[in-house]
C-alpha cells in the first residue's frame, strides 16, 4: 500500500490574510446595516411642520465607528431633543410639553396665525398632559419590521466572507 500525502498553503486562511479579510467584511457589514436602517427609520418617521428638509426626519443621520477594529458600530440617531418623545410618546399625567414647542405645530396643522396659535397652545400642551399620545416607534419598528432582511444580510456577508478564505 502506497501513502501520499500532500499539504498546500495557498489560499487567505494559511497565508495571514485572513484577519484582513474578516475585518474588511465585518465593517462593510455594519455599514450596509447601518446605512440600510436609516432609510428604514426615515420611511417610518413622521414628517412634521418643516417636511422632508427640516425637524425630524431632516436631523435623522447615521455612523459608523470603530472601522479596523473588533468592536464596529453602527448608529442611527436624532440630535432633535424631542426625537424620543415622538419614538416612545408621552404618557398621560407627565406633565405639560415646554410652552412654545407647539406653536409653528399650530400654525402649519391648523391654519392659526402666529398670535392665534400662540393662545391655544396652552390648551393643547394641557390635553397632552391629560391623555399622552402614543409613539411612532419608528426607530424600533424599522429594526423589527426586518429581522429577515437583516438575518439574510448577515448570512450573505458570512458566505462572501468564506468565499474569500477559500
Amino acid at each position: 500500500m502506497n501513502l501520499s500525502l500532500r499539504i498546500e498553503t495557498k489560499g487567505a486562511l494559511l497565508s495571514g490574510q485572513a484577519p484582513q479579510i474578516i475585518q474588511g467584511n465585518l465593517d462593510g457589514f455594519v455599514t450596509e446595516v447601518t446605512m440600510f436602517l436609516l432609510g428604514e427609520v426615515k420611511k417610518r418617521t413622521p414628517q412634521g411642520v418643516f417636511g422632508a428638509q427640516g425637524g425630524l426626519l431632516g436631523s435623522e443621520q447615521a455612523e459608523v465607528s470603530g472601522k479596523g477594529s473588533p468592536v464596529v458600530k453602527g448608529v442611527v440617531m436624532s440630535a432633535q431633543a424631542y426625537a424620543e418623545v415622538i419614538e416612545k410618546g408621552r404618557t398621560a399625567g407627565k406633565g405639560m410639553p415646554p410652552k412654545g414647542v407647539l406653536v409653528r405645530w399650530l400654525e402649519v396643522k391648523l391654519g392659526l396665525s402666529e398670535t392665534e396659535a400662540a393662545r391655544i397652545e396652552y390648551v393643547v400642551r394641557r390635553k397632552i398632559a391629560q391623555k399622552g399620545f402614543d409613539g411612532a416607534h419608528m426607530f424600533e419598528r424599522a429594526v423589527t419590521e426586518n429581522m429577515a432582511r437583516l438575518d439574510a444580510m448577515a448570512e450573505a456577508r458570512g458566505l462572501l466572507i468564506v468565499k474569500e478564505l477559500s
